[in-house]
């Protein structure tokens, strides 16, 4: 069912699209993308992230899944008005809050298929 591209780190095999992210806090919405990830967290990449210790609704649309997964959680990382780089992306780093075993491990699993990205970002959602 998760089958995808080999994570071996070569730079040959071909890259996942991105995850589409929609999210909520308060009376705020924003839509970004996600291609870094594990079961404990995600990093947003997006334009106008919201701010530490704020709580998000998140849906997250995998290519491949018709319908979304809906978590929750909290910003334990967030750059609006930082340099926009490779060392500091604009986004927020999403820490997964009571996430239900069934959706931890397929992120678990999706995450693999994503990891030619690399897995240097972690520290933002970790």
């Amino acid at each position: 069912m998760l089958n995808g591209a080999n994570a071996g780190g070569d730079g040959g095999e071909k890259r996942p699209k991105p995850c589409q992210v929609a999210f909520t806090y308060g009376d705020n919405k924003g839509m970004g993308r996600a291609i870094h990830f594990n079961e404990r967290g995600m990093l947003v990449l997006c334009k106008d992230p919201a701010p530490i210790q704020t709580r998000v609704r998140l849906s997250l649309l995998f290519p491949g899944f018709q319908k979304p997964f809906e978590v929750e959680g909290e910003v334990i990382w967030s750059n609006l008005y930082g340099p926009d780089d490779a060392a500091t992306p604009r986004g927020m780093g999403i820490k997964f809050l009571q996430l239900d075993s069934s959706i931890a491990r397929i992120l678990g699993d999706l995450s693999l298929q994503y990891q030619s990205y690399g897995t240097q970002y972690e520290i933002y959602y970790t």
